[in-house]
């Protein structure tokens, strides 16, 4: 007689993943207001664990809660997120030196699934979209955090990660999804590689140099966007000076 299982209950690490995932995905954009009453029935929970989940959401940045209003997906800080995103950069060089990178071969397989789902992407151009390969994406930090046996580290790096991921589908969601692809297929193939030769110093600079590229990408974009812009045309009156009050350039 075999013994009933009951499902497990959800608690507020559980739910605070899922969260913290639909925020980065946008499924819940900024300002939208994530209210405990609904979350809880929604993961048949009570209370507690939402509230919980809320405050450590609160805790990386991902929301706000404002007395008498009530939790919010936190808005995109341009001028904050750039300077969180140098420190990204500066604390890459600090995995590389401090996590000796011992990842047994049955721990690249979650990480050699995701190539290959990426790799899918190549094949059904017009039946993807970012938000996809975006959710690949995270996967694959979650797989590369793993890698890193410093426990505090992993835990600043992934906070870090989750402030600025949004970002990119955010600000560009008009970017070449084939170009996109074929960046990710590259940083994953490349990290796999130094994993494999328990390298971190080399997954650090792989990942350095995809993270330097992409705010190039998306300002080359940007760029390119508004040389299509046609300057609507005006009519300046002349304006009369005096040499007291020339402009000084």
């Amino acid at each position: 007689m075999s013994k009933s299982t009951t499902p497990r209950r959800l608690g507020a690490d559980d739910i605070y993943l899922e969260l913290r995932d639909r925020i980065a995905l946008l499924t819940y954009e900024p300002g939208v207001m994530l209210g405990e009453n609904a979350l809880a029935e929604e993961f048949g929970v009570s209370r507690t664990p939402v509230r919980q989940a809320l405050q450590h959401l609160e805790f990386d940045g991902l929301v706000v809660t404002r007395r008498g209003v009530g939790t919010m997906v936190s808005t995109l800080d341009l001028p904050y997120l750039r300077a969180v995103y140098t420190l990204r950069l500066k604390l890459i060089d600090v995995i590389g030196d401090l996590s000796p990178g011992r990842v047994a071969g049955a721990d690249l397989r979650p990480l050699e699934a995701i190539l290959d789902q990426v790799k899918v992407m190549r094949s059904a151009a017009g039946r993807n979209d970012m938000r996809e390969l975006a959710k690949l994406y995270i996967d694959f930090n979650r797989e590369l955090s793993a890698a890193i046996d410093n426990r505090p580290l992993r835990e600043i790096a992934d906070r870090l990660f989750y402030q600025t991921s949004r970002v990119w589908l955010q600000l560009a969601p008009d970017l070449d999804l084939a170009s996109e692809v074929e960046y990710v297929v590259d940083e994953i193939s490349r990290v796999h590689a130094a994993l494999e030769r328990g390298d971190m110093r080399e997954v650090a600079a792989v990942r350095r140099e995809h993270m330097v590229g992409l705010p190039q990408r998306i300002n080359d974009f940007i760029c390119a966007d508004l040389a299509t812009v046609e300057p609507s045309p005006r009519t300046v009156e002349p304006r009369q000076t005096t040499v007291e009050h020339a402009p000084r350039w």
